[in-house]
């Protein structure tokens, strides 16, 4: 049984229970398991070093979109992309403007200019479009760079943040955990 403290209240649910319904809206606990049944935290703030950084340029007030283990195929010099989890593609389009959203996901593959900061507080200029031959959303072009600079390699855990620039410029956070 895991307990939740709510209103002063102890709540127990199963361990089973991935979720609980609360005023009509399904709760996810703190934590999650990967496909190998390793207990993931999904942390409520980026850690500290990259919230200053984030504040240093101003940006807005983070969101946690997910996690994803680093595959071969995201750090291949040759396929220059980071392919970004299935489940936090949905949660990313809902933090765009629909004409963002119309850039991601067009078909002529426009793609949005974005920039993802690395763990170290650098921006990385990348677009951000969805592939139409696996219908998922990726980080292209500069992306090998942040990889280079950060030593990712296959099997690393990031996780990663959304926040906005002062003039409203879509921008991401990855931690390497």
């Amino acid at each position: 049984m895991t307990t939740i403290r709510l209103f002063g209240n102890d709540i127990k649910v199963a361990e089973k229970e991935k979720s609980i319904m609360l005023f009509g809206k399904r709760i996810f606990p703190h934590a999650a398991l990967n496909n190998n049944n390793r207990l993931i935290d999904i942390p409520d703030f980026p850690p500290p070093n990259m919230d200053m950084a984030i504040q240093f340029v101003q940006g807005s007030l983070p969101v946690y979109i997910g996690w994803k283990y680093v595959e071969n195929s995201d750090v291949n010099v040759n396929l220059s992309r980071f392919l970004i989890p299935t489940g936090c593609c949905t949660k990313i389009l809902h933090y765009m403007s629909r004409s963002e959203r119309e850039k991601i996901v067009n078909e002529d593959d426009t793609g949005l200019n974005v920039s993802v900061m690395d763990p170290k507080g650098n921006l990385h200029d990348m677009k951000f479009t969805r592939w139409k031959s696996l219908g998922r959303l990726v980080f292209n072009r500069g992306w090998n760079k942040l990889v280079v600079h950060n030593h990712l390699q296959k099997g690393d855990l990031l996780h990663l943040w959304h926040f906005r620039t002062p003039s409203n410029k879509p921008c991401f956070a990855i931690n390497i955990i």
